[in-house]
């Protein structure tokens, strides 16, 4: 942003005036927050979706003083997973696979274009190029579904799309949420099997958006998988509440590196950040762990933990930026007396610290999170 040397300029004043009336438009009734981090991407906007027998997305846009501002209009009539890719959002649920083109300046999501997918599927990941979900069936077992997205929001079959696997199996590994990870060469998912064995499964993920199986690993249910984004090439993970990272080969091959497992650390969500320096872990007292990764060897190690967000934590994500994460929490599960809400942390992408800001109130318990960035 500039700024003239004798006057605010317009962009300016309007940007005052818009932190302000967020500030004051605050929903979770505390004092508007005064935190150091840096801006968001221009544009953010966060979408979180109810559980998967709700019916309705709560709609926030990001300030790029971590603060947020209700979208007029929500809760939308947008139910099931949801995730972006570039300026759509996409929701899985009884309809399919549905495009929603954001209005930047509104916040308002519009149905754009559709696909069949089959349904009873919660598992949901996308980026700029392409969407993915992932599921099983009795009928056909473990089974990908993968699109190219267009300007207009058109959902086209990526080559190969459908992906099966193992056929129908009551005891093959299948895919669990939140199980699904993507950067720009590999595809992850953490599985679930007979009796509590399970692993992770990695593909590689070719320019077209079509998948080639790389390798399979593990021998527990892993309940959540993370990659570093872009080119990395490290994964991570979580294995009965311990996390465990692993190196891929070229073809998508994981070998497993480190488990870690500090006492008291209950992991139940994990991200990496955008610089692909920093693992963050959601543990169930409502902390976020944060680890350094050496991408060289896949080793990581704890650098340093947030305030707790409180009861009822559930998941947790990043904005495109890097900037900011958010942690949602959950009236379901026996936490009652826990607010259905959503709370920003701002994040420093130098030396991994969090500061937690603000709480915000959900409409329905939050089942995804996803950030559209203009």
């Amino acid at each position: 942003m500039k700024e003239s040397n004798s006057a605010l300029s317009m962009p300016a004043l309007a940007l005052i005036t818009l932190v302000f009336f967020a500030g004051c438009a605050s929903l979770s009734g505390n004092p508007a927050p005064n935190p150091t981090a840096a801006p968001a991407a221009h544009g953010t906007l966060v979408f979180v979706s109810g559980s998967t027998s709700g019916t309705f997305t709560d709609g926030y846009r990001l300030n790029p003083d971590g603060t947020l501002t209700l979208i007029p209009g929500s809760p939308f009539p947008i139910g099931g997973a949801v995730a972006a890719s570039g300026s759509f959002l996409m929701s899985i649920g009884q309809a399919g696979l549905v495009s929603y083109r954001v209005n930047p300046a509104t916040g308002v999501p519009r149905p754009a274009a559709s696909a069949a997918v089959p349904l009873f599927v919660d598992t949901l990941g996308a980026d700029a190029r392409n969407v993915y979900v992932a599921g099983a069936s009795d009928a056909i077992g473990s089974f990908i579904y993968g699109f190219s997205v267009a300007d207009s929001g058109a959902l086209t079959p990526v080559p190969g799309s459908p992906y099966i696997s193992g056929g129908p199996c009551d005891q093959c590994p299948f895919p669990i949420f939140p199980n699904l990870a993507l950067n720009n060469n590999f595809f992850a998912l953490s599985m679930e099997g007979f009796r509590g064995t399970g692993g992770i499964s990695v593909y590689r993920r070719d320019r077209n958006g079509s998948l080639t199986p790389g390798g399979f690993t593990g021998s527990e249910t892993q309940s959540a998988a993370a990659l570093q984004p872009a080119a990395g090439n490290v994964a991570f993970s979580l294995v009965v509440g311990n996390v465990t990272s692993y190196r891929l080969d070229a073809n998508g091959n994981p070998t497993p590196v480190m488990t870690f497992s500090p006492p008291g650390l209950d992991a139940i969500d994990e991200t990496v950040d955008a610089t692909g320096n920093f693992l963050l872990v959601l543990d169930s007292s409502g902390a976020v762990h944060v680890f350094s990764i050496d991408s060289a060897t896949g080793n990581f190690s704890a650098l340093s933990t947030s305030e707790p967000a409180g009861d009822g934590v559930s998941l947790m994500a990043m904005d495109p930026s890097g900037r900011f994460a958010i942690v949602a929490q959950s009236s379901e599960g026996g936490f009652l007396s826990t607010p259905d809400r959503i709370t920003v942390f701002a994040f420093d992408p130098a030396s991994g610290t969090m500061k937690k800001l603000q709480s915000y109130p959900l409409d329905q318990s939050p089942f995804r999170i996803a950030f559209v960035a203009e």
